[in-house]
């Protein structure tokens, strides 16, 4: 074989054995009601499971870059999606009143989750789900209405009545919560997600109350190991099982 022959046959090999680069796609999600939702997904270039990620309702979608980076990185699949009234998506947001949009994003997050289920590469009996504040809330009503979902991540949110209730009767669910034990947000936030941990039957289930007053994202400046533990336990949850 003469050597540039063999030099482009090398190269060939490599070319198909090695992963495609990560890639991120801006999409419009169409909610019931006519509401165009803006959401980012990124694949790793290879099949493997995948994580949907809500902000907390002061941030938007941009607010999940680092972690979203890490965790594509490590082969999992990620979708973060604008709250409607938020960031690029549509809809009155809070104008509304709290209430209704829990209720209306409710069947948002239905769409998105089965979005991120359907993406070519993805391993659907693999997805976690997680937010922070409000999106914590809204990720563990997910999870309880979805019951195929492993994998569920609270940041500074409660887990509400039927939330609970279904990690306690799901030993397939490993969930991981944080929060602060002086949350200035909402007070006692820590306790209700430790309680709601405590619940599970899953071995790998880890609730961690730490100091400070910080709410959602802001506890992993206070606490810079914090992310990394978050981090690594996504990874061993979504990639082991």
């Amino acid at each position: 074989m003469r050597p540039i022959t063999f030099f482009v046959a090398a190269l060939l090999a490599i070319m198909i054995a090695a992963p495609s680069a990560a890639q991120s796609t801006d999409i419009d999600i169409n909610a019931a009601d006519g509401v165009t939702l803006k959401a980012t997904y990124t694949s790793p270039g290879q099949p493997g499971p995948a994580m949907l990620l809500i902000h907390q309702c002061n941030m938007d979608r941009s607010s999940w870059s680092g972690i979203s980076a890490q965790l594509v990185e490590a082969g999992i699949h990620v979708l973060t999606m604008d709250l409607r009234g938020f960031g690029d998506s549509g809809g009155e947001g809070m104008s509304g009143g709290f209430p209704q949009l829990l209720e209306k994003s409710a069947g948002d997050l239905d769409l998105a989750y089965a979005l991120l289920a359907s993406k070519a590469g993805v391993d659907s009996s693999r997805v976690g789900v997680g937010g922070a504040s409000c999106g914590a809330m809204l990720t563990s009503d997910l999870a309880a209405r979805q019951s195929e979902i492993t994998t569920l991540m609270l940041l500074s949110g409660p887990a509400g009545e039927a939330a609970s209730a279904h990690i306690m009767a799901t030993p397939g669910l490993a969930v991981f919560g944080a929060g602060a034990e002086d949350d200035s947000v909402l007070a006692g936030v820590a306790a209700n997600i430790k309680k709601a941990v405590d619940g599970s039957k899953n071995p790998h289930s880890t609730a961690k109350v730490v100091t400070g007053t910080e709410h959602g994202l802001p506890m992993f400046e206070k606490h810079p190991s914090l992310e990394p533990e978050l981090i690594s336990w996504l990874k061993t949850q979504l990639l082991s099982n």
